[in-house]
């Protein structure tokens, strides 16, 4: 039984490598045939190659092929068969998943803007790039330089765009990550957006490391897309949603703007993480909400923002449940309680929040305060709010 084994074993071996030889001498003759043979020829070897049943080992005939036109580049313009080629030996290097042909695919983008050539060597190369860190950074160069010229008004080509991105996200590198984001919110069409966004969502990883990073690194506008991202995903928990937003929150408050648009997206993205925070009770923040406040009560004091800013940034700090957020109310009250001896009215809707929000955090901080509040010529809405307050106190 034993030698029957081993005899159908060396049978089986024997019979493989044949056919790895009767494969090379196939090979061989394709690609003597293809040197010699005239342009419309080469196509139609190709073509009978790639339908062969040895397709599969093929690859350097494919290769062959795109190399022929790389060398041929200046006739590239003039014969429409040149690019005919390029695209399926392209296409079948990927098919086949010859990775030495890579480069030889990448120089494509180089020699020709023939659309259906470059989408299919850009495809071919999400299979046969995986692991290289030169083409994807190739990828993440060339993107990066086609939503600079979409920025400037000139239209790139969709085609191979979507193709890009639907081969960067199958080679899934971090790096791509913020190359793809700010794509996905470069205003090309929904269609190409959406690849961009799913290229960027296939990305294995620390999803909320990635968002940090774009928060840190990228435009101002992509930080504010970011945060926003952070929060409406799924695949984070509210842990790493508070995480991200105190981040937010760390760059919105000590980062310049020079110009008043700029300054507008701070501030919105300022607010937007404090609610965040202050939504998710998030005490580790309590420093930055401080912050917050602060340059809240400066822009409503200069008339840069409506009252209700300033409301929710006190009742954010309020959700902070901390001593520390408790001593910068207090002084808040203080600071009113002074305005109010020297007969300047302070608005009643945000006394009443530094109250209510005193109250809340229960810390006895604030007592003498919340009683010296009842004896100054507030409304008796104002004096009963603070009694309620010291009511709730902790001793």
């Amino acid at each position: 039984m034993r030698r029957f084994a081993f005899v159908i074993i060396a049978f089986v071996t024997a019979a493989a490598a044949l056919q790895a030889q009767d494969a090379a001498k196939v090979l061989d003759t394709f690609r003597r045939n293809f040197a010699i043979a005239s342009l419309d020829v080469k196509i139609q070897i190709l073509q009978d190659a790639a339908a062969g049943t040895m397709a599969a080992s093929m690859g350097p005939l494919f290769q062959q092929a795109v190399d022929f036109v790389i060398d041929n580049a200046s006739l590239v313009p003039t014969d429409a068969r040149f690019n005919q080629l390029a695209a399926i030996g392209a296409e079948q290097a990927g098919v086949v998943g010859y990775a030495p042909a890579r480069y030889s695919l990448w120089k494509l983008f180089q020699v020709t803007p023939d659309s259906t050539t470059l989408a299919k060597a850009a495809f071919a190369l999400g299979t046969v790039g995986a692991g290289d860190a030169e083409i994807i950074s190739d990828f993440n160069r060339y993107i990066d330089a086609q939503d600079t010229l979409f920025a400037s008004g000139k239209v790139p080509d969709n085609a191979v765009i979507a193709a890009c991105f639907q081969a960067m996200g199958k080679l899934g590198d971090v790096s791509s990550f913020p190359v793809l984001f700010s794509a996905m919110n470069a205003g090309y069409s929904d269609a190409v957006a959406t690849l961009a966004k799913n290229a960027l969502l296939s990305i294995k990883g620390d999803f909320a490391g990635m968002l940090t990073g774009v928060i840190k690194d990228r435009p101002l506008s992509e930080k504010k897309q970011a945060l926003q991202m952070a929060l409406d995903s799924d695949k984070l928990t509210d842990d790493q949603k508070s995480q991200i937003s105190e981040f937010a929150l760390d760059i919105s408050l000590h980062s310049s703007a020079a110009d008043a648009a700029s300054k507008g997206l701070l501030r919105d993205m300022r607010y937007q993480s404090a609610a965040s925070i202050g939504a998710r009770k998030y005490v580790h923040a309590t420093s930055f909400m401080i912050e917050h406040l602060d340059m809240t009560i400066g822009e409503f004091d200069k008339g840069l923002v409506d009252r209700n800013h300033l409301l929710d940034a006190i009742s954010n700090l309020g959700a902070m449940s901390s001593h520390e957020a408790a001593v910068r109310l207090t002084q808040y009250l203080v600071l009113i309680n002074s305005y109010t001896e020297k007969g300047k009215a302070y608005d009643d809707q945000i006394v009443y929040a530094v109250l209510q929000n005193l109250g809340a955090l229960a810390d006895k901080v604030a007592f003498d305060d919340l009683m010296y509040t009842q004896y100054l010529t507030y409304s008796a809405g104002v004096k009963k709010a603070a009694r309620a307050a010291l009511d709730k106190l902790k001793w």
